[in-house]
């Protein structure tokens, strides 16, 4: 079987939250350096798009900001990532039943308190309630809201002790099965390669110990 090799068109959305999926925008947490997939602006918008972050009016503003700042667009985003690091070194020690460091907390409460501030609720005539972003400046930076708002959702919520990291590439996903007990983000891609890697070392193995097979 062929080992499933990650792009950014292939990349699986397998998180359980946004700011998981937000969090897993790498190939393996267990290479280094990380191999990245947003590495410019235009990447990113590519990573909003797939994850239907925004609606299209908001997609084609940010294109068109993107295009016309292209400095202060690599800034912002040098910012993007750090928050994604810091939201993996949060959800990493809580996936490992340890306490993320206060200073990792401190970074995350002034985040989320910029956030917040710009976040309006409605309710429609069908009673539903929504979330809109009243954010005027409309940069880069303002992508950062909804995947804040959902890291605050998940941190407040009774499935934290369902997070777990990968045992093959290190996400950190919600574990959904009813034993709690799966070990790879996905059973299809990194479940399958650890299958595939185990029988092929165990086919040499018994090759070697009985050549005459």
């Amino acid at each position: 079987m062929r080992p499933f090799i990650r792009t950014i068109e292939t990349l699986e959305l397998d998180g359980g939250r946004l700011c998981l999926d937000f969090v897993n925008s790498v190939r393996s947490r267990f290479e280094n350096p990380l191999y990245e997939f947003i590495t410019n602006p235009g990447d990113w918008l590519r990573w909003i798009y797939k994850v239907q972050l925004f609606n299209d009016l908001e997609e084609d503003r940010l294109k068109n900001y993107v295009s016309k700042n292209h400095v202060k667009a690599a800034n912002e985003l040098k910012r993007i990532i750090s928050v994604r690091e810091l939201l993996y070194r949060i959800f990493y020690k809580l996936a490992q039943e340890d306490l993320p460091s206060d200073n990792d907390l401190a970074h995350f409460n002034n985040e989320l308190s910029r956030s917040l501030r710009y976040l309006k609720i409605g309710v429609t005539e069908e009673l539903k309630i929504t979330e809109n972003w009243d954010d005027k400046s409309f940069n880069l930076l303002y992508t950062l809201h909804p995947l804040i708002k959902s890291a605050y959702d998940l941190l407040i919520s009774d499935t934290l002790n369902r997070l777990k990291e990968c045992k093959h590439c290190g996400w950190i996903y919600i574990d959904k099965s009813k034993n709690n007990r799966r070990l790879w983000c996905n059973m299809k891609t990194c479940g399958n390669t650890v299958k595939t890697i185990k029988y092929y070392y165990k086919s040499k193995t018994n090759v070697i110990d009985n050549p005459n097979k």
